[in-house]
């Protein structure tokens, strides 16, 4: 039986790569500390905790603290992997597990951002729903469905989200918000625009996801014929 592939979009897989070759000799380097890759991913989960406490505080000291703390989650989380490739024990539980403190640090993050007044909470269910949901399509598929689905599948990966965020949360700081508020009929900050995007390009990834997987299996249907 002839098996049915899908391209992935070389844009995305190059600027993975660039990703991965950058933090490659930072993982070689922790190789000689005795740190393994689960105990950086709950380091990672321990920055995004105090992330949220530091957004719930409100005000621009709230912002600027609580940014600080997501940048150092994030760079952790690329740490992680980069450590596993070094080691040579990149696995199935290990993405597993790292991909549920993900969810978790996602999740600290938004509550956080809700708790210090910065955005209204629908905004942050909405964006919250739309992490989730993308992250669940994945998983779903290539647990269920036998398909091998990176997350260069959809609008955005997860570092662009929290690059996004992050920048959102420094321009509301710079009080640029007062700007456009003072334009728009609705008084939305730029954090509340950003929250809005990363939820509306989440439920679109999502559904591109879904569509991968009815091609691909659309495809392995015809080949098995």
């Amino acid at each position: 039986m002839k098996k049915a592939t899908i391209d992935n979009p070389s844009s995305k897989k190059s600027l993975r790569k660039k990703y991965e070759s950058f933090f490659a000799p930072f993982g070689r380097l922790l190789v000689k500390t005795g740190i393994t890759p689960n105990m950086i991913s709950l380091m990672s989960v321990g920055a995004s905790l105090i992330s949220c406490i530091a957004y719930s505080m409100g005000g621009s000291r709230g912002l600027l603290f609580g940014t600080f703390f997501l940048g150092v989650s994030s760079l952790l989380d690329m740490l992680d992997g980069s450590l596993a490739r070094a080691k040579g024990i990149a696995g199935h539980f290990g993405a597993l597990f790292d991909r549920t403190l993900d969810r978790i640090s996602e999740f600290f993050f938004l509550l956080g951002i809700m708790a210090g007044g910065y955005v209204y909470p629908e905004l942050v269910f909405f964006c919250f729903q739309g992490m989730i949901l993308a992250s669940y399509v994945r998983s779903t598929a290539e647990n269920r469905g036998g398909l091998k689905m990176d997350s260069t599948k959809g609008l955005f990966e997860r570092k662009e989200k929290l690059t996004l965020l992050s920048v959102g949360c420094l321009i509301e700081i710079l009080l640029i918000e007062e700007v456009i508020s003072s334009i728009w009929l609705f008084d939305f900050g730029i954090l509340s625009v950003i929250i809005f995007i990363i939820g509306l390009v989440s439920n679109i990834s999502a559904f591109q996801r879904l569509e991968f997987a009815r091609k691909y299996h659309s495809k392995t249907k015809k080949t098995s014929d």
